[in-house]
């Protein structure tokens, strides 16, 4: 009976690992129709495989989080790259028509002073 037991609980644990199953004490001895007890008192070796096998998924788990979380930042970054290169694209054609502006607008300020002046000089010569 015992070599049974113990061959059930190892098959169940099998089964629960190459279904992706969540590992625990509880999950095995359901697997196998037994109480989790008997893992407890019978056989400390499975518990500890059980431990073992619970940490290699947690494991698993948090790679498979932080692949999922660099694939999100990949996209992000991408994201971004396509709008940076949006915007100097949008710079490049910009900055010249806001120079030629700028100048533009400086030259008719230019040109205002220099009717400014004269309206002075009229002013100061008809006193």
């Amino acid at each position: 009976m015992s070599d049974n037991t113990r061959k059930s609980l190892i098959e169940a644990l099998f089964e629960l690992v190459s279904e992706s199953k969540k590992v625990s004490i509880k999950s095995v001895a359901d697997r196998a129709g037994l109480s989790h007890s008997i893992i407890y008192n019978r056989y400390p070796d499975l518990k500890c495989i059980i431990k073992d096998e619970q940490i290699k998924q947690a494991e698993q788990l948090k790679r498979d989080r932080d692949i999922a979380e660099l694939e999100k930042l990949k996209t992000k970054l991408s994201s971004i790259k396509r709008k940076n290169q949006k915007l100097e694209k949008e710079k490049s054609t910009d900055f010249p028509s806001l120079l030629a502006h700028i100048q533009q607008v400086y030259s008719m300020y230019d040109q205002l002073a220099e009717e400014h002046v004269e309206a002075l000089n009229r002013l100061r010569d008809m006193k």
